[in-house]
């Protein structure tokens, strides 16, 4: 039996775990959350013996040690603030770890870890979601296609087609939503880091059907964290990541968060659905120079709801890569040790075409 332990019971690691269930009859899968009832309602949904739960305080390294052993990956889809704590526990435990990113901030101290890593034998990738994740593996499959790499534009935006309340409302964590429009974002700009107002730098993008134009803003993410290290002796001098929001909705919590709404009250206002049915489209344009002129390569990946599942778009182009990676490290296809970002490790085509398997589309244009 191949043994993962899935961390977090919550929308993104139900998905996981349905995946790697799904993936192989040798995956055997703990769910692990603080919430225990959550844990043992997902497992029990399973009616097999593949799927077990599992109490686990994230936040207690010593704790998370103590059952983790003996198994072949951790996945982390927890908060970022945990992601060192779970990392020090995998370490110790000498068990591979995946997570869905660190916001940039974190991401940064985790890759210090990388000797550490290497040196127990231990492999950890960090945010292989959809951004970050295909989004990196995108902006290499798209580089590759040039002799110099300039700058790496990253947008993703989303269409919901369920019929939405006219009522203030979150779609996915509130608190995910507040750090994405309170705190400073990051760009690579000149061969630097550098910050740049929340909530700036906002354009209409046109992706196409059925998302059509949408709002995107520059947001805090780790994919610029992380690309610079493999694209800047190619030349990169600017990188950024923008993610579509409705205006209207972006206003109105400001305005609550000025007059003292705190992060408890703002999450009772997440909305439950019925029924996913969305589509999300991640695109990366890297633009650079190719046989001596300006061009610019585009690719995207589209990810449609799961009805089977009850997934959203963004449940499912962000849980289905970290159980195709965290399959592919224990199956020895990604043997690599130390800490890692997607683009160091994955091959993008291998993971594209598992992400196929699981109806996700991807499209290459350029160069042009």
């Amino acid at each position: 039996m191949r043994s993962f332990v899935v961390l977090g019971a919550g929308a993104i690691g139900r998905v996981i775990v349905r995946d790697l269930f799904e993936s192989h009859p040798k995956n055997k899968i703990l769910v692990a959350d603080l919430d225990l009832a959550s844990a043992r309602r997902l497992a029990s949904g399973f009616r097999s013996k593949r799927v077990e739960a599992a109490f686990a305080d994230a936040s207690d390294p010593r704790h998370l040690r103590g059952f983790i052993g003996g198994h072949k990956v951790i996945i982390n889809s927890t908060r970022h603030h945990l992601n060192l704590g779970v990392m020090a526990a995998a370490l110790d435990a000498r068990v591979h770890y995946v997570d869905l990113g660190g916001l940039f901030t974190w991401t940064r101290r985790q890759l210090r870890l990388h000797r550490r890593f290497r040196e127990r034998g231990v492999l950890a990738i960090l945010g292989m979601g959809c951004a970050p994740g295909l989004t990196n593996l995108l902006a290499i499959a798209a580089a590759e296609q040039l002799d110099r790499v300039e700058a790496v534009r990253i947008r993703v935006g989303s269409a919901d087609f369920n019929t939405m309340s006219d009522s203030f409302s979150f779609a996915y964590s509130a608190e995910t939503i507040v750090e994405e429009l309170t705190l400073k974002p990051w760009k690579w700009s000149r061969g630097r880091f550098a910050q740049v107002p929340a909530r700036s730098g906002w354009e209409m993008v046109r992706f196409g059907p059925p998302v059509g134009d949408r709002w995107v803003v520059t947001t805090r993410h780790s994919e610029i964290a992380t690309l610079p290290r493999v694209l800047r002796k190619r030349g990169l001098a600017y990188a950024d990541f923008k993610v579509s929001f409705d205006r209207a909705f972006v206003r109105e919590l400001v305005r609550r968060l000025r007059i003292g709404w705190t992060i408890p009250e703002l999450a009772k206002l997440t909305t439950t659905r019925s029924q996913a049915n969305d589509y999300e489209i991640a695109r990366v344009e890297v633009s650079g120079r190719a046989e001596g002129s300006k061009r610019r390569c585009i690719a995207e990946c589209h990810a449609r709801a799961n009805s089977k599942w009850n997934a959203s778009a963004g449940d499912i182009d962000t849980a289905c890569p970290a159980s195709i990676v965290a399959q592919m490290i224990a199956s020895g296809e990604i043997d690599r040790r130390g800490v890692f970002a997607p683009e160091d490790v994955a091959n993008p085509n291998r993971v594209f075409d598992e992400c196929r398997n699981r109806g996700m589309k991807f499209s290459f244009s350029g160069p042009l």
